[in-house]
């Protein structure tokens, strides 16, 4: 079902209950309940708001901007303020503080997706996320979750970073995935396509360790060796198995004293042929 048809469906119902006969209405009827779904609370919340249905402001400044905008949601003060455009959620003061035409945005914390201006389908959770004149501005389809996260991928698109401070790169640019606290942070490298889980946890001994679940149903049984990690090549996923290196080695020197033993021979067969022609050859009498 498209998005739109489901709306309607949503406005449809909810009208038709609001007008039922036989449905007691609140009185005094709710504070800041206005027509077409509207609600608004605050010094200039929904101030310039016309046509738009589905629209609920609470906070001074809130939604201040939207007239014909609809189904958007600005809780804190400031939030959305410039926003015009449709299926916005912010929460948070300053939340989408610059989004103007974007749609479908959703930033929750304060400051969250302060400067994302006209991108669209971005989800950034956390105080300061893609915000203080870094971070998101035209990029599109991100997510980020973490206090200050995201402060460095402005024009790109579909990265996934969660973490404090993660995803502060400056360079980093499409389809990026960092998770993890400051992970993709401190270095200068353009980076597309790219996965990084804590690659900067501590590396001395036994300051971090990696457990990962899902790898003991992928096993090949054990019969000598010591157990290592393996990949299946057809699926991609991890596994463990036995460590055959050992015998590897094993094998390779069993080969290699062979080729010595064919090598000797052959050297020795050479020496008596030609000592065979050197030898003069006895006269018939």
């Amino acid at each position: 079902m498209k998005p739109n048809s489901l709306s309607l469906i949503v406005f449809t119902l909810l009208t038709y209950f609001a007008c039922a006969p036989g449905l007691q209405a609140v009185v005094p009827p709710p504070d800041g309940g206005y027509p077409n779904l509207t609600t608004a609370e605050g010094d200039n919340a929904l101030k310039a708001l016309t046509t738009g249905v589905g629209n609920t402001a609470v906070g001074t400044f809130s939604l201040f901007s939207v007239s014909t905008g609809n189904f958007s949601t600005g809780l804190g003060a400031g939030a959305l303020v410039l926003n015009t455009a449709d299926s916005n959620t912010g929460v948070g003061t300053a939340a989408l503080l610059h989004n103007v035409s974007g749609g479908s945005n959703t930033a929750v914390g304060a400051f969250a997706g302060f400067n994302i201006s006209g991108s669209t389908a971005n989800v950034t959770v956390g105080t300061g996320s893609t915000t203080m004149g870094l971070g998101i501005t035209t990029g599109s389809g991100n997510t980020v979750v973490g206090d200050q996260a995201g402060l460095g991928i402005s024009s790109a698109n579909n990265d996934t970073i969660i973490g404090n401070n993660a995803g502060s790169n400056p360079l980093v640019l499409n389809e990026c995935i960092y998770i993890g606290h400051n992970v993709g942070t401190g270095f200068s490298v353009l980076e597309s396509n790219t996965i990084r889980i804590g690659d900067n946890l501590p590396t001395t001994a036994g300051s971090s360790q990696c457990f990962i679940g899902g790898i003991l149903s992928h096993m090949v049984p054990i019969s000598m060796g010591t157990p290592v990690v393996t990949i299946d090549t057809n699926t991609g996923q991890l596994g463990w198995g036995p460590d055959f290196s050992s015998k590897i080695a094993e094998q390779q020197k069993k080969i290699e004293e062979q080729q010595a033993s064919i090598t000797q021979l052959k050297s020795e067969m050479q020496t008596m042929v030609a000592s065979s022609k050197r030898r003069p050859l006895k006269s018939r009498k």
